[in-house]
C-alpha cells in the first residue's frame, strides 16, 4: 500500500522505516526533503518529498508533525477521503490540562478525512517495536469511522501490538492526549523512555 508520512523526525522517520520494512511504498513528507534525503538513503520502499507530495502519494496518511503545526500543514495536503492516522499531540499537552484535542481539531477542520487517533502516548521506538520491552503493554485507538479504526488496528498488529484498546470515537482524544503529562512525569522519574502503560482487566461475574 502507498502511505504518506508527514514528518521526518524521530517519530515520522521511525514510522516510515517500519512501514517500508513491512513492504509498503512510503513517502516521507518534509519541509526540506533534499536536506533530509541523506538520512534515509538506500532504504527500499522509502522516498522523500514535500508534505503535499507525500500526502498525494499516500492512500493513507500519517500525521507525525509537531502538533501545533499540524493543521496549517495539512491544509496544503491531499487527505480528503483518506485514512489519516494522527499520532501527534499539541505542545500544551505536556503540561495539561488541554482545552482542545488535536485529533478532534483535525477531524473538525477536515471533515472528509477519516481520522484515527493512536500511538500518541507511546515513545517513538516502541511505536514500531512494542515487543522491545519484553512485556505486554497497551495502545489505544479511536476514530469516528469504524472501518478506518478496524484497518488501523490491523496495522498496529503488524507493528507487533497485541493489547489494543478501542476507545470509541474521537472524543476519546480527551483521554489519550491527557496522558501526556503522566508520560512526561514517568520519563522524568525513570530517566528514560523504556516503559509502557498496560490495561489489566479482571474477570467478569
Amino acid at each position: 500500500m502507498k502511505i504518506g508520512v508527514l514528518g521526518t523526525g524521530e517519530v515520522g522517520g521511525g514510522i516510515g522505516r517500519k512501514l517500508a520494512a513491512l513492504g509498503h511504498d512510503v513517502m516521507l513528507g518534509s519541509r526540506e526533503p533534499k536536506k533530509r534525503a541523506r538520512d534515509f538513503a538506500g532504504i527500499k520502499g522509502l522516498s522523500l518529498g514535500t508534505h503535499a507530495e507525500a500526502s498525494g502519494h499516500g492512500e493513507w496518511v500519517v500525521n507525525a508533525l509537531p502538533g501545533d503545526d499540524a493543521i496549517e500543514t495539512l491544509r496544503g495536503c491531499a487527505i480528503d477521503g483518506k485514512i489519516l492516522i494522527d499520532i501527534a499531540n499539541y505542545e500544551s499537552a505536556v503540561d495539561g490540562p488541554i482545552e482542545t484535542t488535536l485529533g478532534e481539531a483535525i477531524q473538525a477542520e477536515f471533515p472528509k478525512a477519516k481520522v484515527a487517533k493512536t500511538l500518541n502516548c507511546v515513545s517513538a521506538h516502541l511505536m514500531v517495536d512494542p515487543r522491545h520491552l519484553g512485556g505486554r503493554h497497551t495502545v489505544f485507538v479511536a476514530s469516528n469511522d469504524e472501518d478506518a479504526k478496524r484497518k488501523v488496528t490491523g496495522l498496529l498488529r503488524d507493528f507487533g501490538w497485541e493489547s489494543i484498546v478501542d476507545l470509541g470515537d474521537l472524543t476519546a482524544c480527551r483521554a489519550t492526549e491527557q496522558l501526556i503529562p503522566l508520560w512526561m512525569r514517568l520519563y522524568r522519574d525513570f530517566g528514560d523512555a523504556e516503559f509502557g502503560i498496560e490495561v489489566v482487566r479482571g474477570g467478569k461475574g
